[in-house]
């Protein structure tokens, strides 16, 4: 709007009659020039602070699933310490633990996906220990290889997106599964960001989809993530009984 052309428009109308302070405050609203007219900045916070905390501290969660699969996950990350890749490269490492419950006579899919480390194996995590973007453990033969990592926006406000890396999963030195993983922000409350992942899954041949699998953080005022929940969306290609949706809601 074009201040010069409201006014002229209020002033050319001779049937108001106005006096000289109402029309300078037509004048202001017209032209944004009042008081109340100011649109707050958007709320901006540090996603890559608070990645890194959430990294460095370590995290655990116990979640309810429901859905295609029901039980209990609990699943810990430790705090980091240093180390150095499986060939040698600098890293900060984080150990995964995980126990699931799964409700009695669960199918197939679910007591395999849903496997407590398999025993109690404990999966160790590797990340860049400037950028903490995940990496590669230099196994050989490889196991999941990442690659086009970007470190996660020191500023971020709601509609912030980009893609974070990609992966190569092989076996027996065969890639097997490539997938990428993408966020977002989203608003939430007037001090917090919501910031949601995407792992997308495909075929490395053909490109079919396996799955996706979308997590939710709150992004807090302090600069630290909290474990909100996530939804799974396995296709048939994995359930054998067509496309499904499990749901994990972490306590708070």
């Amino acid at each position: 709007m074009k201040c010069n052309s409201a006014a002229s428009k209020i002033l050319n109308k001779d049937k108001f009659k106005l006096g000289l302070s109402l029309i300078s405050v037509l004048m202001l609203e017209a032209c944004g020039g009042g008081e109340n007219s100011t649109t707050p900045a958007p709320l901006a916070l540090n996603l890559n602070a608070a990645y890194a905390k959430y990294v460095k501290g370590g995290s655990s969660v116990t979640g309810t699933i429901s859905g295609y699969c029901q039980g209990t996950r609990i699943w810990t990350l430790t705090s980091t310490y240093s180390g150095t890749t499986l060939d040698g490269k600098p890293a900060i490492i984080s150990n995964e633990y995980e126990s699931d419950f799964m409700a009695a006579n669960s199918n197939k899919f679910c007591t395999s996906f849903y496997s407590s480390n398999n025993g109690g194996k404990v999966n160790q995590v590797y990340y860049d220990p400037t950028s903490i973007v995940p990496i590669s453990n230099g196994s050989n033969p490889p196991g999941t290889v990442y690659s086009n990592q970007v470190p996660l926006p020191n500023s971020v406000t709601a509609g912030s997106s980009g893609t974070w890396f990609n992966t190569i999963t092989y076996e027996n030195s065969v890639p097997t599964v490539s997938g990428v993983l993408t966020w977002a922000v989203t608003a939430d409350t007037p001090t917090t960001l919501l910031f949601t992942t995407t792992n997308s899954a495909y075929t490395y041949v053909g490109k079919q989809l396996l799955f996706n699998s979308i997590t939710t953080y709150r992004i807090n005022a302090d600069n630290t993530l909290t474990d909100l929940r996530k939804n799974i969306q396995p296709t048939t290609l994995l359930t054998g009984e067509g496309d499904q949706n499990i749901y994990e809601v972490y306590q708070q």
